[in-house]
């Protein structure tokens, strides 16, 4: 092999090196640059998340959550030497309970957009800076003064 044919070699292996590096580049950037639309009426649960939800997602919560409570019992005494009830509780009573609670079908943060979108007399929302917000539940005594 000559010396020019080497020459011609490395020069298409750097530049195809180049090439595939420049269009990993683009291929990944170009998500980053689009633009996320939501389309709020696709926004929520679908027929099939609702059924395999309700057919497999809701008997397996009720079992964990029973489970999650024997658990909580057989553990009380232990957490109580432990100082740590408060925090059995939560994690083997609450949060199993508090999943079955979930809309149908929905995930974590749909479940969370709905239950925010529910509207109560009792809260002021105050929007202070987009998406901040501050909640004031009017049972309590709030004192606004000028």
């Amino acid at each position: 092999m000559t010396v020019k044919a080497k020459t011609q070699r490395t020069v298409k292996q750097k530049a195809f090196t180049i090439a595939a590096s420049l269009s990993l580049v683009a291929a990944t950037m170009q998500p980053a640059l689009a633009a996320i639309e939501i389309d709020e009426t696709d926004f929520g649960p679908s027929y099939e998340t609702m059924v395999v939800d309700t057919v497999v997602g809701k008997p397996l919560q009720l079992v964990s959550a029973v489970a999650g409570t024997a658990a909580y019992l057989v553990s009380l005494p232990f957490s109580l030497i432990g100082g740590n009830a408060d925090q059995a509780q939560q994690k083997l009573f609450v949060e199993p309970w508090d999943a079955m609670g979930r809309c149908l079908g929905c995930t974590v943060a749909e479940d969370n957009y709905y239950k925010s979108q529910v509207t109560n007399d009792n809260v002021i929302r105050i929007v202070v800076d987009q998406p901040s917000e501050i909640l004031i539940n009017t049972n309590d005594y709030v004192v606004v003064t000028p």
